[in-house]
């Protein structure tokens, strides 16, 4: 086997001739990436050439898109609608032509990856004071299947006025002013009265917690109050975050600053809770339970202000009333048949005895 191996085995021969040269100093060929990169920077230079046409001294002169005074805002817009769509439907339905529109700008999402064209609004200038006016009686019409709504550019009508509040009593996002009372929502069915209050004490001193929990098992429910002493702990714990600054534990970084992290308070055994302000429990009570009497309606579920587990809270809260000892039963709302069955009473046959021979 190693011999016949050897023999099909044949040495390639020198070919005679002129010996090749080799330059050192050359520089160094571009690789395959660099090519590719160049080609591309290539393609990109060409597209922008044939979008922007050449001026007769050979420079590429642009259109100009710059703001006017009189411009108009397009929502309500479908994603799929172009900037040529907004032009064609505005020429359409107006005197004015396409060269008084003299910029339409179409925000695209950030998301490359998405299949819309835009963010669901634009905005167009125009040239004079009329096609304005023109335009802004287009709103409530349909482009693409969509009634848009278009307004003045310049006119914020319809924006919520700023509070002129200090923040401090402002009301939040669920409605209700900055108390030391919170509502804690979302969490798991594992989760306990003292896992709560460890993990909210880093906000500050914690007063009391309550949890909701069921009768047969006594596991949490997936909502809880937790009460702070001080308003600045709640407010923090409500924001989700907290930043603590951390020293430096080697001596020769003494010199530094001293290095500041954030801690996540609203995320808890792999759960994201709701944090919300709730309102104080005395005054919630009498809220539902007063003289003026709307707490029956957040007794029956009919209050849109009540809050998850008003009946469990509200039932420890409210003292058990005694019932009279002779207090006899109301069975106005039955009828005769089902009040006889209710009371035990001897009710007389009147049916007929069938006999078979």
């Amino acid at each position: 086997m190693t011999g016949i191996g050897e023999g099909n085995h044949k040495k390639r021969k020198l070919l005679d001739g002129a010996e090749l040269e080799i330059d050192v100093s050359a520089p160094e060929p571009p690789s395959k990436k660099a090519l590719r990169k160049a080609k591309k920077k290539a393609t990109v230079a060409d597209a922008k050439a044939d979008t922007h046409p050449k001026s007769e001294n050979g420079g590429t002169e642009t259109a100009p898109q710059k703001r006017s005074d009189y411009g108009i805002w397009i929502g309500n817009l479908a994603f799929s609608v172009t900037k040529e769509d907004i032009r064609r439907f505005l020429t359409t339905n107006c005197s004015f032509t396409d060269a008084t529109i003299t910029r339409v700008h179409l925000p695209k999402p950030s998301d490359k990856s998405s299949r819309a064209q835009n963010k669901g609004f634009a905005y167009v200038d125009f040239s004079t004071p009329k096609a304005l006016e023109e335009a802004l009686g287009l709103s409530e019409q349909l482009v693409s299947g969509r009634r848009v709504l278009i307004k003045d550019a310049k006119n914020y009508k319809g924006r919520p006025e700023k509070s002129q509040d200090d923040g401090n009593n402002a009301p939040t996002s669920s409605g209700r002013p900055p108390s030391k009372r919170l509502f804690v929502g979302n969490l798991s069915f594992d989760t306990t009265k003292e896992f709560l209050e460890e993990h909210f004490s880093q906000c500050g001193t914690v007063t009391n917690v309550h949890v909701a929990t069921f009768q047969d098992s006594g596991k949490c429910k997936g909502y809880a109050w937790v009460e702070f002493e001080d308003l600045e702990a709640a407010k923090t714990a409500e924001r989700g975050y907290k930043y603590i600054t951390e020293d430096n534990e080697d001596e020769d970084d003494s010199a530094q600053k001293p290095q500041r992290r954030k801690i996540w308070l609203n995320q808890v055994l792999g759960r994201r809770m709701r944090l919300e302000f709730a309102e104080d429990a005395t005054t919630r009570y009498n809220k539902r339970f007063g003289k003026n009497g709307e707490g029956k309606k957040g007794a029956t579920g009919n209050d849109g202000d009540a809050e998850p587990g008003d009946f469990e809270e509200v039932a420890a809260e409210k003292p058990q009333q005694k019932k009279a000892k002779n207090a006899k039963p109301d069975y106005t709302r039955y009828d005769e048949s089902t009040v006889q069955k209710l009371s035990g009473a001897i009710v007389e046959g009147q049916g007929r005895k069938t006999t078979f021979d």
